[in-house]
């Protein structure tokens, strides 16, 4: 994929993250992902869910690939 693309569904990821975070559909991860790394819900909200955009974006571009 080239780089203009990588951009631009990572875009994509990160607004579908933003609006299901606002709609509170994702405290089950949120919470899963700051007992994993240690991480404080509200304080580190951003860096978990950039963590969350990352898996995302990983399981659709390895994915294809299994």
């Amino acid at each position: 994929m080239s780089n203009i693309h990588n951009e631009k569904e990572l875009e994509e990821i990160q607004a579908y993250v933003l609006e299901q975070d606002r709609k509170g559909l994702l405290e089950n991860d949120i919470r899963d992902i700051s007992i994993m790394y240690n991480l404080h819900a509200d304080d580190d909200r951003d860096a978990i869910l950039e963590h969350i955009e990352e898996s995302i974006f990983y399981e659709r571009s390895v994915g294809g690939l299994i």
